[in-house]
């Protein structure tokens, strides 16, 4: 399955996006960052990636992730992803990047913590 992103902006700095399907090389994984990286620069604090129904990634994917939370860092605001699958998590903690990227168990959560 392509990858979706489905955008809701909850205020003027918080935006979830839930991503849907496969995080891989491809056109439509650019077109996903370039609409998530229009939302950086565009005033959200808070950039919340709703992750529990992406099916897999790849090194694309991680790659992505890391451009946004470097991204959210050089605005001043913060990446959190939410409700990763077990194979994701096993990613992160592969590369390691669980120890850089915030993690979250659910959406409420994500939001509940301050930007």
């Amino acid at each position: 399955m392509n990858l979706k992103a489905d955008v809701e902006r909850i205020d003027a700095t918080t935006v979830v996006v839930r991503l849907t399907g496969k995080m891989t090389l491809g056109m439509t994984l650019h077109e996903v960052e370039s609409t998530i990286n229009k939302l950086a620069w565009d005033g959200t604090k808070k950039l919340i990636l709703d992750l529990s129904a992406v099916e897999y990634a790849d090194s694309a994917g991680l790659g992505l992730l890391m451009l946004l939370y470097g991204r959210m860092k050089t605005v001043g605001g913060q990446l959190r992803l939410v409700a990763p699958r077990k194979q994701l998590l096993d990613v992160f903690r592969l590369t390691c990047t669980d120890s850089i990227l915030t993690i979250d168990p659910d959406l409420a959560t994500a939001l509940a913590t301050q930007a």
